[in-house]
């Protein structure tokens, strides 16, 4: 663990000293009082150090709570147009249900009304309509001699 927080603190330092020269390779050192440095470069002392690594983890945890808030305000975003979505498809599909139960029942009632009174005048329709075809077939029929003459 310890390592592995050197190491992240080491590539950021080297990240954010780096020099314009491209043959530089990353040299990492202990170095007590009165030792000499056997490279030229920074020396941090340990309270330089602390801050190198408070500040590291802070914007590593600071990353990692934006990117959390980031994704639940999404799927919270998301989350709602799902239940508005949901909320109208149920209400369309009460509207649409509603409106067959009416139908039906329209439906049923008309069956029940002709099945209780069924149609018994037919003999007269038959009568009426020969009469009516009869009487506009001689009326046409005088009205053309008419004409004729």
């Amino acid at each position: 663990m310890v390592l592995n927080m050197l190491n992240k603190i080491i590539s950021i330092a080297l990240i954010l000293c780096t020099s314009a020269y491209a043959d530089d390779t990353p040299q990492y050192t202990h170095l007590e009082i009165g030792d000499e440095a056997p490279f030229a470069g920074t020396l941090f002392n340990p309270s330089a150090t602390a801050t190198l690594i408070a500040e590291s983890q802070f914007n590593m945890s600071d990353c990692d709570l934006r990117v959390e808030y980031e994704v639940e305000r999404t799927s919270a975003r998301y989350q709602l147009q799902l239940d508005l979505l949901q909320a109208s498809y149920d209400s369309l599909d009460e509207r649409h249900n509603l409106l067959m139960d009416i139908k039906d029942e329209e439906i049923d009632t008309y069956r029940t009304l002709s099945l209780d009174r069924p149609n018994k005048n037919n003999h007269w329709w038959l009568a009426g309509g020969i009469v009516a075809g009869v009487s506009l077939t001689l009326g046409v029929l005088f009205a053309t001699q008419e004409i004729q003459q």
